[in-house]
């Protein structure tokens, strides 16, 4: 519970009212403490209100609302306006970036499993490692973010960095860095752990970006046991079972044998997490202008046979769903027989095309249109829907109204700092 944000929507004393009630439920009665507590909050607001020239310009659209982190259109649109104000060139739309040798990527944990600290530090040090491996880099550390409530219990804490070095240790590498925090302070209230997790590596022979993927090339899919999007869905959708089939290493285990034995046999690989391999599909087509064609039985041969039931059970759409696995990029017909020598399992599921109007299709021709968002995987998400309130050029009007306001202060403040050092 956001105690500040409490005290900017609401005013006077319904604000402290609303700020004790909380205040009384997750701390206790503390005698006066909790009046005076709110009392502090609300005066640090009225304060802060002086300083108004440095919060942003309301764009009106809130961050669901938009499909931020929902892994689909909505979210697409608003990573292109996070390259254009960072000034980074949207050629890849890889998740790690590489700069010489060196290859970073940073992943959130996962919002679902803040209850479940373990799962989140395992999925988003296997999410980042990932990221970096499938480039073509062998990972050398990871470094740690997170942030708990303030009441949330230090064992959160604890879990989280479980799950965090079981993941390295599996790999061989280190935990590099870390930095703990609250959330907001003394102002939030409540028991959730946000953070995040990098990796950085150091690249091979060559990057394997998504920028590779060309017309022609074969796709070769890896088995997907699932990560965090799974995990959620098993714990919201009543099947803790199948949280067991997540925790594997199986696909970094693949990467590293491509990286160190096939590298010269593959041209890309990259995974399907971004609201499935319809998302992942949507951002290779902004690229190279190509549709993945694939068949809808071979692919679905490759997601855990628990999972796959799972999200049968639960209505989940596997193609619009994170699963995990890794797809290869190559023009080999015979590097599945190979890589199956070197015992990893993949099979060959479709292949690369010419633009076809739709960035992915079946081989009997429908077409995965991309959403919103990925697919509901939890009851909550099934409420939300799979829609937005707002159309595209809403959407498109309020992103690039509220990214030029954000430009504009970058280059006044850039201009400041440029005079200050002559």
């Amino acid at each position: 519970m956001d105690l500040e944000g409490i005290a900017r929507r609401v005013q006077g004393e319904r604000a402290k009212e609303i700020i004790v009630q909380w205040l009384d439920f997750y701390k206790g009665k503390r005698g006066d403490l909790n009046e005076k507590l709110a009392d502090a909050v609300i005066k640090e607001v009225e304060n802060s209100r002086k300083a108004s020239k440095y919060e942003p310009k309301s764009s009106g659209i809130r961050a669901g609302d938009a499909g931020l982190g929902s892994r689909g259109i909505g979210d697409h649109l608003i990573h292109l306006k996070l390259f254009e104000i960072s000034g980074r060139k949207p050629s890849t739309f890889d998740d790690a970036g590489v700069m010489e040798d060196v290859v970073v990527a940073v992943d959130g944990i996962h919002s679902r499993l803040s209850y479940f600290p373990f799962l989140a530090g395992f999925h988003a040090t296997k999410a980042c490692l990932r990221d970096v491996m499938v480039k073509g880099a062998n990972p050398l550390g990871v470094i740690v973010d997170v942030h708990l409530a303030d009441d949330a219990d230090l064992s959160y804490l604890f879990d989280f960095e479980a799950g965090v070095s079981t993941v390295a240790e599996a790999l061989g590498v280190s935990v590099l860095a870390g930095s703990t925090l609250r959330i907001g302070g003394d102002v939030v209230i409540g028991e959730r752990i946000s953070g995040g997790v990098g990796a950085i590596g150091k690249l091979g022979k060559k990057f394997l970006s998504r920028a590779k993927i060309r017309e022609g090339m074969k796709i070769y899919m890896t088995r997907g046991n699932g990560g965090g999007t799974v995990s959620a869905t098993a714990i919201y959708g009543g099947f803790p079972e199948v949280v067991e089939e997540t925790l594997k290493v199986e696909e970094l285990l693949v990467a590293k044998v491509v990286n160190e034995r096939f590298i010269d046999k593959v041209e890309a690989m990259t995974d399907v997490t971004n609201g499935g391999i319809r998302g992942d599909a949507l951002e290779v087509s902004e690229v190279s202008k190509v549709s993945f064609v694939i068949d809808e039985d071979e692919f679905l041969s490759m997601i855990n046979r628990k999972v796959l039931d799972m999200f049968r059970e639960l209505d989940v759409d596997p193609f619009g769903v994170s699963i995990d696995s890794l797809l290869i990029f190559s023009t080999l017909d015979e590097l599945e027989e190979e890589l199956g020598k070197a015992g990893v399992e993949v099979k060959e599921i479709g292949y690369v095309d010419r633009f076809k109007d739709y960035p992915i299709l079946t081989t009997s021709g429908k077409r995965l249109e991309p959403r919103f968002r990925e697919s509901p995987y939890t009851p909550v998400k099934k409420v939300i829907g799979n829609y937005s309130p707002y159309s595209m050029e809403e959407l498109k009007r309020a992103l690039d109204e509220a990214s030029r306001v954000a430009i504009k202060r970058k280059e006044e403040t850039l201009k400041n700092l440029k005079r200050g050092n002559v």
